[in-house]
């Protein structure tokens, strides 16, 4: 345990807020406390002191503030070339803990937002689980500056529609997954083909011209078609995918015939990033539904058949 002094508040020329002062290990610290009120600045004073004394103490240099929290995310949507906008949540999280470095953001703290969140607005607990897994990879971001990643505890859902996943539960998902793995998990989710159709599905059931994708060998042994002008986002998913093929083709001399692959090579499972997605995510972890297709598959989806 490090040696902590008892400190002591001062005033600096020509400002009104108290500053604090006190020494760990024979080293002294400064802080502002951006406080004017002398008893609150005293408060401060012995929390940052305790602080000190244990595991929980950030430097004053050292802490990150929700703002750059907030880069860190955005940075690394844009890295992992994630199509989702998490801004919305990050906005909403803002109005709680926008005024708060990383290291106050206490699991006490996030246990009282989830609850005034639930029971004094009203909010669903899966709108709930969506705001509270972007915050939770806000706070693994500033890992590194912080003395420990606080534990986010999720809210339970009920949906009487279990098994099925919404438009905003796929967005929660995808970042959680490998890359490799979203184009493939977007596309189930657009088409609501079965988890093993794409899977065995290569370019040449690509029509590029008619702008349509074929299934040559469904469940019901009857061929399938999925036109682009159905599924607007289905031509975003399937380019930057073709896009890929080139570079994976020199990288591995091999060809590439697969859309949905991992270095080249088709992707055999999803189950396992499936899983640890949902978790990460806060979702239910259900495989499949009743009919056997994926839980974002849904017969209202164009192209869907049973």
């Amino acid at each position: 345990m490090p040696s902590v002094s008892a400190g002591c508040i001062y005033r600096q020329k020509g400002t009104k807020n108290w500053s604090i002062k006190f020494h760990v290990d024979g080293k002294v610290r400064r802080e502002s406390t951006g406080i004017d009120d002398r008893e609150q600045a005293l408060a401060y004073l012995e929390r940052r002191v305790d602080e000190a004394r244990t595991e929980r103490f950030v430097p004053v240099d050292r802490r990150i503030t929700f703002d750059e929290m907030r880069q860190l995310l955005l940075e690394n949507y844009r890295f992992k070339r994630n199509r989702t906008d998490p801004r919305h949540h990050v906005h909403r999280l803002a109005e709680s803990f926008g005024h708060l470095n990383a290291d106050e953001i206490t699991e006490e703290r996030i246990r009282e937002y989830s609850r005034r969140r639930l029971e004094t607005e009203g909010m669903t607990p899966g709108t709930l689980r969506r705001e509270l897994a972007v915050l939770k990879r806000m706070l693994r971001l500033a890992s590194p500056r912080l003395p420990r990643v606080p534990l986010v505890d999720m809210p339970r859902v009920d949906n009487a529609r279990q098994g099925f996943f919404e438009e905003e539960d796929v967005q929660a998902l995808l970042p959680n997954l490998p890359e490799n793995a979203r184009n493939l998990v977007e596309f189930l989710y657009l088409t609501g083909w079965r988890v093993s159709e794409p899977l065995r599905l290569k370019w040449a059931d690509i029509d590029w011209k008619r702008r349509v994708v074929l299934l040559r060998d469904s469940k019901n042994r009857e061929p399938r078609i999925s036109p682009f002008k159905y599924h607007p986002r289905l031509e975003e998913v399937l380019v930057p995918q073709r896009g890929q093929v080139p570079h994976r083709e020199h990288e591995r001399s091999m060809i590439c015939f697969a859309v949905f692959h991992w270095k080249g090579r088709p992707i055999r499972k999803l189950r396992r990033s499936w899983q640890t997605a949902c978790r990460a995510a806060g979702l239910p972890g259900r495989w499949s539904t009743t009919s056997g297709a994926p839980p974002c598959a849904t017969s209202s989806v164009p192209g869907f058949r049973a």
